[in-house]
């Protein structure tokens, strides 16, 4: 094990921790920083774990879905950086960048380590045992998705073969009782089976006390508890049984929202102020204010001439509504019309995103039935998804024969999974989840530079993994390869 010793979290996470200033915490005890005393603190300290401002959007600037732009000079260190995948990034502390992911994701895991110890301190009368083990729920399920996407994002991809000695990430579990700390980076393995740990004990004290759980969509929920769940073990995806979850959750989860039939069309957006992240329609899953650079004008971005040679060209020929609807920045860029939202307060454009929607679920299933070799009912859940979002949708010409013509395939599965796989890359535009199926099937991206040249992903990252930042480094923690 690779073990590292930090102070506070000056040197591992380099956070101001969430509640008070750097200086202020590494001045004191870290027991007196903060006196949670009654459940309503506890759920105050949990609620402050979401992080409401940083997302994985940066994720996009990596992805086949931006190129060198035209007529378009702007540009930024952390723009270059991630687009060229340089590593560079371990220096910023941009909001649009996996330095500041790190940073904000462990600030949130101490977050629900602290309210999950304050709860051991706490009287709670025989009333309250309920609502309490519904908050310890949510603490755990947040806890388990915080370090869950640090491993997707700064570790290898799950691989049976590969994972009991891939580097993993600290599981951190317990609140510093000291300045002065030493943890275990451990392997993948380690941290996937304690973050499985932590989200089976979650949604196992939900259930069980469902009728305290929130239904506050800045929140998770039951409908978006399942889908991390689904996600979790489709990511994963070590053998049948975790495929045969993967589906499972992904059913539940659709059941929770509503089912299939909540889905809006992709057209009824144009109509609604908030578009596909009103919190007031069912297909919403968890809204994350998450600020993001990607409206600039950047050198590199996603353009008109990905739009028609890559995203239109979809197996089948539909209108594809998510296209259709859209504008142009400067030069060839090309904008998703429903990735902003027009604040009618301000006048401004403010972006958002929802990081569980039910879409997300359905392609799971679909997936998960492809995977497991029930192309029928892959093909039943890629109708559901491809019903709302092509104007032209003819469900007689959804057959595995056409999808296999469509990817010049005679294999049923992979014809399924490429579409699959381009279906997650439309319905996500802009949000960050195709670094994350680019990592899961090892696909390649060419990126075209300023110079004319073009790199390869796999040249530049094979395992395509984001370097731990350099205060971390620095502090003793061994560096990915």
């Amino acid at each position: 094990m690779n073990k590292i010793k930090i102070y506070g979290f000056g040197a591992l996470f380099a956070s101001c921790f969430i509640f008070t200033s750097c200086e202020h915490f590494l001045g004191e005890a870290p027991d007196e920083r903060l006196t949670i005393n009654t459940l309503e603190k506890v759920n105050q300290t949990l609620t402050s774990a979401y992080q409401n401002s940083r997302g994985y959007r940066f994720t996009h600037f990596c992805t086949d879905d931006v190129t060198l732009t035209e007529g378009v000079y702007d540009t930024d260190p952390i723009i270059e950086d991630l687009y060229s995948w340089s590593q560079n990034f371990q220096e910023q502390t941009h909001q649009d960048s996996p330095s500041e992911y790190w940073r904000v994701s462990y600030a949130s895991i101490a977050a629900v380590n602290h309210a999950l110890e304050a709860m051991k301190g706490i009287h709670i009368d025989e009333v309250d045992r309920g609502k309490a083990a519904a908050i310890e729920g949510e603490a755990l399920i947040m806890r388990s998705y915080c370090h869950f996407m640090l491993l997707n994002l700064f570790c290898k991809s799950y691989d049976s073969q590969t994972a009991s000695t891939d580097l993993g990430i600290p599981y951190v579990t317990e609140p510093e009782r000291e300045l002065e700390v030493n943890y275990e980076r451990g392997t993948v393995e380690d941290a996937y089976k304690q973050a499985e740990s932590d989200l089976e004990e979650g949604i196992r004290l939900l259930e069980a006390n469902s009728q305290y759980f929130k239904t506050n969509k800045y929140h998770f929920t039951f409908p978006t508890v399942y889908l991390y769940a689904s996600r979790f073990y489709t990511f994963r995806n070590r053998d049948s049984k975790d495929v045969a979850q993967a589906i499972s959750f992904a059913e539940k989860s659709i059941k929770a929202f509503g089912g299939v039939n909540v889905m809006r069309p992709w057209k009824d957006y144009a109509s609604d102020d908030q578009g596909p992240i009103d919190v007031n329609q069912e297909e919403v899953g968890m809204v994350q204010n998450s600020y993001s650079w990607h409206s600039f004008n950047w050198i590199y971005q996603s353009t008109l001439g990905i739009s028609g040679k890559q995203w239109a060209r979809n197996p089948l020929r539909f209108s594809d509504n998510r296209i259709v609807y859209s504008y142009k920045r400067s030069g060839d860029i090309f904008v998703p019309a429903f990735y902003f939202v027009y604040d009618t307060t301000t006048g401004a454009e403010a972006s958002a995103i929802d990081l569980f929607p039910i879409a997300e679920a359905v392609l799971n299933a679909a997936e998960g039935y492809a995977r497991s070799d029930q192309p029928d009912l892959a093909i039943k859940y890629i109708g559901y998804l491809e019903r709302t979002v092509y104007s032209n949708f003819n469900a007689a010409k959804l057959t595995i024969e056409n999808l296999k013509a469509a990817w010049s395939t005679e294999d049923t599965k992979e014809a399924l999974i490429q579409t699959v796989l381009f279906e997650r890359r439309l319905q996500f535009l802009f949000k960050g989840m195709r670094w994350f199926d680019i990592r899961r099937y090892q696909l390649e991206v060419e990126h075209l530079l300023k110079d004319g040249t073009t790199i390869k992903l796999s040249q530049q990252v094979p395992d395509r993994t984001f370097q731990i930042p350099n205060y971390a480094i620095a502090a003793g923690m061994q560096p990915n390869n």
